[in-house]
């Protein structure tokens, strides 16, 4: 390893053996963003030469140099200062060029030579053309009858390097069809344009700044193996963005991959982006870890003494271990385990079926510590279930239950859910080792009779009953989705799940007697025959109660209408030449769930007021109604009725 202290001007020297910075694509993309360009232009134009940018480091592999050669470096750490330095000199070219004209007219011949000189310069730090190179050589394009080195070449990935080439050529540095399509969305653009946007407008200015940027000072790191380049990357990464969990035990994983298994680096990084293809959050990739040592801790060559359970603050120590142990399997196997989480994550992607039906519903509850003991589950061999799909199919039923639940009743405490899988999935494998089968009620059973004892039906009812969307508004619109989905009709069946252009869900939850302090009159005279006191009242007991909710995609036309303006709504569609219903009458099954107000059968869109007995009314036939679809089994049911008498 070798270490000098250069300046930008010998790092993009323009005379001799000239260095090629190369980004290899097993790097990140360029991620420099508004914040770092104007904190970068604001250091280069506050201080005073020499100003130190921290360090780059560098795999060095050349030969020796011959006479004209070029030494290509693969940065490891600082592509964000150098991809960005070089922009902010292709933004002073662009800026130099036009002072070209007002140069020539004042005839001043030292002003005019000086001025082509940096031109000049500025070409041979962006651009390094030859006639001939070496077969060594690499990193280059053809152009006509010259090969073309990038001084700088940035990522490959989001489009970077094709967007630089497009700038590039758009500044006649390089000829020929670069175009990048859609490239001024994107960073590499928008990079090059902030910086000549900010420059300043005089020429002196210019040669100043373009002096400042020459003389920033690094620490250039040179080393000759990709091992040796991660380790530096881990301690000496500054000025960019955090390293994330995934970056180092990624760092990790390929230095060994090269240097333990003679693996290529860039086959080992096309490997690792298939894992990230699978888990494509950073929170999913981190929770993915934890789950698979969680999972797998119970096989030998999987766990790690000294670590009982996976957490995110000894993530990275227990994967050192696993890397030392052997890289190569580990790899493999992450990969193929993160297939299957996949699955978990993304089950709308997959064919529908009972189990993709139950991981969707698992996905919108929020039931994320679930994977846990799914992943261990999904990767056993189907001899050792007494039948596999349909064991599946009920372990899926039942947690998804399991998770409503849970979630409802926030019990089991969510900092002992990790604890509850283990202890599941190690109950699993003894069996297993004691040579039983496995089927969903050993399972069930483990999880329930185990650590993991759900709360009781009564305290399910209870918090059905209570003001649900205060507490918990992302199940109180689960659940308001499944009464609808349970008792749909033909008529009308939307997508209660569909969303937008931006995102969003369409369907949210409305409140039918509004929320909020300033109670419109005409509800204080419906609900409360005018007492604003006891209209307040029914408010803060019932107004997030599911008795008082529904779903709609016209929330903001509903907001705080009259009931019967809410019950009526019309929508004109002119294009189509008719009108459709967005209030209640719309036909959605939620709506038409019957409950009895004073001694009539009536549903939401029928009914001719909203009152405290009407809420309470419709509260109570769709609370019975969830408590007969998440009850484990029968005799739960007869211990809340009994219970109520």
């Amino acid at each position: 390893m070798n270490a000098t202290d250069p300046s930008l001007a010998n790092i993009l020297q323009t005379q001799g053996n000239l260095e090629h910075y190369h980004v290899p694509k097993y790097q990140r993309e360029y991620t420099w963003g508004k914040t770092e360009w104007e904190q970068l232009l604001e250091d280069i134009e506050e201080n005073d030469p020499g100003y130190f940018m921290g360090s780059i480091i560098c795999i060095d592999g050349n030969h020796e140099l011959g006479p004209g050669e070029s030494r290509v470096y693969e940065v490891v750490d600082g592509q964000q200062r150098l991809t960005t330095l070089s922009l902010l000199l292709m933004a002073i070219y662009k800026a130099y060029l036009e002072w070209e004209d007002e140069l020539t007219e004042e005839d001043d011949e030292e002003e005019i030579e000086d001025y082509k000189l940096r031109l000049s310069n500025i070409r041979k730090q962006l651009i390094h053309k030859k006639n001939s190179i070496n077969k060594a050589e690499t990193g280059y394009f053809k152009e006509k009858d010259k090969y073309c080195f990038l001084r700088v070449q940035p990522s490959t990935q989001r489009a970077n390097y094709n967007d630089y080439l497009h700038i590039l050529a758009e500044l006649g540095l390089i000829k020929g069809n670069f175009n990048s399509k859609f490239c001024g969305i994107r960073r590499i653009s928008k990079a090059f344009y902030f910086f000549y946007n900010h420059l300043p407008e005089t020429l002196e200015g210019l040669n100043e700044l373009l002096h400042k940027i020459n003389s920033l000072k690094f620490i250039h790191i040179a080393v000759s193996s990709s091992s040796d380049a991660f380790t530096l990357f881990e301690s000496l990464n500054n000025r960019g963005v955090p390293l994330s969990v995934m970056d180092i035990i990624k760092n990790k994983m390929l230095a060994n991959l090269e240097k333990q298994h003679k693996m290529n680096i860039d086959d080992a990084y096309d490997e690792w982006q298939r894992l990230l293809e699978f888990l494509p959050e950073y929170q999913e990739q981190e929770r993915f870890l934890r789950h698979y040592y969680n999972a797998f801790k119970v096989y030998p060559d999987v766990k790690i003494e000294k670590y009982t359970r996976a957490t995110k603050s000894n993530l990275i120590k227990i994967f050192e271990q696993f890397i030392k142990k052997n890289a190569k399997n580990l790899f493999d196997d992450l990969i193929e385990k993160a297939e299957t989480y996949n699955y978990f994550i993304q089950p709308e992607n997959y064919d529908e079926d009972n189990q993709t039906k139950a991981l969707i519903d698992l996905k919108r509850i929020g039931s994320a510590p679930s994977y846990l003991l799914l992943l261990y589950l999904f990767s056993l061999e189907n001899k050792v279930f007494n039948d596999r799909d349909k064991c599946l199919d009920e372990v899926l039923g039942f947690l998804v239950k399991y998770y409503i639940r849970r979630n409802i009743t926030d019990f089991p405490n969510t900092r002992d859910l990790d604890a509850i899988n283990i202890e599941v999935i190690e109950n699993c494998q003894k069996s297993l080792d004691e040579g039983k089968k496995l089927n969903s009620n050993i399972i069930i059973d483990f999880l329930i009779k185990g650590k993991g004892k759900p709360a009781d039906i009564g305290k399910l009812k209870d918090g059905l009953e209570d003001n649900l969307f205060y507490y918990n508004s992302g199940m109180a619109r689960y659940v308001l989705a499944k009464l609808d989905e349970v008792t749909h009709s033909r008529e009308y069946k939307p997508d209660l799940w569909a969303r937008n252009e931006k995102g969003l869900l369409v369907w949210t939850v409305e409140h039918i007697f509004p929320q909020g302090n300033n109670i419109p009159k005409h509800w204080i005279d419906m609900i409360a025959d005018g007492d604003k006191t006891k209209a307040q009242e029914i408010q803060e007991n019932w107004v997030h109660c599911l008795g008082n909710l529904t779903l709609s995609g016209y929330n903001s036309q509903l907001s705080n209408a009259s009931f019967d303006t809410k019950q009526d709504l019309h929508q004109n569609k002119k294009f189509l030449g008719y009108k459709i219903n967005i209030g209640y009458k719309n036909g959605l099954s939620l709506n038409n769930i019957e409950f009895e107000y004073k001694g009539k059968i009536t549903n939401l869109g029928k009914i001719k007021e909203w009152t405290e007995e009407s809420i309470e009314s419709r509260n109570n036939i769709m609370v019975d109604t969830l408590l007969r679809l998440f009850a484990f089994e029968e005799k739960e049911l007869s211990e809340i009725k009994s219970s109520d008498e």
